[in-house]
């Protein structure tokens, strides 16, 4: 489900992924997407934060910053994945669309959620190897190695 809204959108999307595992891909595009977080809860697996919008101000032309909050819910079978992206006010209306943001962190989520079915991750350094790999060629973890 997607909402696109005044300020912001909202994404809940199911996902065949333990929910650890989504929890881990989400952080890593929290990074990627420089989230400033304000709390995160490893336990709950819930982050808030913000975010610097590719959206300017109309008088001083200075990047906006939009708040953000990202959720996984556990489910009998894989988890559902939640990004809540919105400014602080909320506006009557907009002239530009308000999911960049989101559909930003969705593509990226989706991309690591792929590369994680497809092949291995990294348990040190988290980058997506090929099946075959013993050691990391990024940071020489052994792979085959049970934590």
């Amino acid at each position: 489900m997607q909402v696109k809204g005044s300020g912001g959108s909202f994404v809940e999307q199911v996902y065949n992924l333990a929910p650890a595992v989504a929890w881990e891909l989400g952080l890593q595009v929290c990074r990627e997407m420089q989230v400033d977080v304000a709390q995160q809860d490893d336990a709950g697996m819930l982050l808030n934060g913000s975010l610097v919008s590719e959206e300017k101000s109309f008088l001083f032309g200075k990047p906006k910053r939009k708040e953000i909050v990202f959720a996984v819910q556990p489910l009998e079978q894989g988890c559902t994945v939640i990004v809540d992206i919105h400014k602080k006010r909320m506006e009557v209306y907009s002239l530009t669309p308000q999911n960049r943001e989101t559909d930003k962190f969705v593509a990226l989520f989706e991309e690591k959620a792929q590369a994680y079915l497809d092949r291995r991750i990294c348990p040190q350094c988290h980058a997506a190897l090929p099946k075959n790999v013993a050691f990391c060629p990024f940071c020489g973890q052994n792979c085959n190695k049970k934590s």
